[in-house]
């Protein structure tokens, strides 16, 4: 079942969005150990205005349990998403990056998927035919177009499972982009 995101869903979306921080590498993160990233995201996750903050976040519910979790939003919000960070890292006694921990992604009038994961249990496992993470996309796309966005884009990793999925829903690549070291290739669907 597809819903939104409530407070009840830290423990598990906190541990899905960790994972998938840790997959891509984050300089700014390289020195906080996992148990404190861990702390930030799940006091982050309850924060309003927080990149990965329950209001930004649909997740999809299996027996109870939230397996996969999408979060985007229009391109006009990112900057006010960030600011969190700062006050994350003061909480668990680190010193502040000078530097945004997350570099702005989303281009002029898009809406923007910042990330789709889905727990690795979950992911040899379907419901009505439809692998887990292809009902988050589908739904991530329903709620672009909700926004009013002409486009949606997302980046994605050089033969990622996800850049594969997205092709199939029509995604094409636009640009080639080096996010914090790492190559990714910027992709993007129409919607009107």
């Amino acid at each position: 079942m597809l819903r939104d995101a409530t407070i009840v869903d830290a423990d598990a979306v906190a541990m899905l969005v960790l994972h998938e921080l840790e997959r891509r590498q984050l300089r700014r993160l390289r020195r906080v150990t996992k148990e404190q990233l861990s702390q930030m995201l799940f006091v982050g996750y309850h924060q309003p205005e927080f990149r990965y903050g329950y209001p930004q976040a649909r997740v999809y519910q299996n027996q109870g349990v939230a397996v996969g979790v999408v979060y985007g939003y229009p391109a006009a919000v990112e900057a006010t998403l960030d600011n969190q960070w700062a006050e994350l890292f003061s909480r668990q006694q680190l010193t502040v990056p000078q530097q945004l921990v997350v570099t702005p992604r989303a281009l002029q009038n898009e809406w923007y998927l910042d990330l789709l994961t889905v727990r690795n249990r979950s992911k040899s496992k379907t419901y009505q035919q439809k692998w887990f993470d292809e009902w988050l996309l589908g739904d991530a796309i329903h709620r672009a177009r909700e926004s009013g966005q002409p486009v949606m884009g997302m980046d994605v990793r050089p033969g990622s499972s996800l850049g594969t999925l997205a092709a199939e829903f029509g995604f094409v690549a636009t640009q080639r982009r080096l996010l914090d070291r790492q190559v990714y290739y910027h992709l993007r669907l129409k919607l009107r």
